[in-house]
């Protein structure tokens, strides 16, 4: 019914949409989670080739909405969704194990070093950005990418699991 663009594109504006709106209003202490991430890390490794462009979009309108400085979120972003998704093609055996794995490592690595990028701009000491931005950020957005990986599956990862990755047997439908 529609294109893979377009729902990326809607999906985009969705996630966007919930992170003006909803993010602020659920923070737990200091810890917004960030949609914007965790979309962009799972349309990387659910619908590889399109990520590029939608990363560094998303990624600059998180910059921009106020939460860091201008450009580190669009590079991360860009890297982490590039390593995902490559990642992702390499070691996907049709489990749900692998791909929350890989989302995991890539929230914690772009979590991670956003936090030490906005220690060098705003001059805060870099364990302080560890342990109240980073740590509770990464476990946020891990909780988040883990509620949304079933739907974002259904919707965008319509293939056949491989030989061998699920166990024989009746299957309910």
């Amino acid at each position: 019914m529609f294109s893979n663009n377009l729902m990326v594109a809607i999906g985009g504006l969705a996630a966007v949409l919930l992170q003006v709106l909803v993010a602020p209003n659920i923070a737990i202490f200091h810890a917004i989670p960030n949609v914007l991430v965790v979309y962009t890390l799972l349309i990387a490794m659910l619908v590889p080739g399109q990520h590029f462009v939608l990363a560094f979009v998303l990624g600059m309108l998180s910059d921009l909405l106020g939460y860091g400085p201008v450009g580190a979120m669009p590079l991360l972003l860009i890297v982490a969704s590039a390593l995902a998704s490559r990642v992702h093609m390499a070691f996907d055996n049709g489990t749900v194990f692998i791909p929350l794995v890989v989302l995991a490592v890539s929230i914690i690595l772009v979590e991670v070093l956003y936090a030490f990028i906005a220690v060098g701009a705003a001059g805060v000491d870099p364990m302080d950005a560890f342990i109240y931005r980073a740590l509770p950020c990464t476990l946020y957005n891990c909780v988040l990418g883990l509620a949304l990986y079933p739907f974002m599956w259904r919707l965008f990862g319509k293939r056949e699991p491989q030989l061998g990755s699920v166990m024989p047997g009746p299957h309910l439908q």
